[in-house]
């Protein structure tokens, strides 16, 4: 085999897996995970809009979400 080929069937290769993860990284997150903060802090009242943040924060003990 010439280095030719060699180092084209590599580059082919390392593309060939970066596209792989990426397109794994890309499904890992689905958007409707990620609703609940896009949508915080919408609405009229002040009350609602904080009552959405805090549902959404952080318990201070083992840091999930209440």
């Amino acid at each position: 085999m010439s280095r030719r080929k060699t180092l084209a069937l590599i580059g082919g290769g390392v593309i060939l897996a970066a596209t792989a993860s990426l397109g794994a990284i890309a499904t890992r997150q689905p958007r409707t995970a990620l609703l609940p903060w896009s949508m915080a802090g919408q609405g009229e009242d002040p009350r609602h809009r904080a009552l959405s943040y805090a549902l959404l924060a952080p318990n201070p003990h083992n840091r999930q979400p209440w």
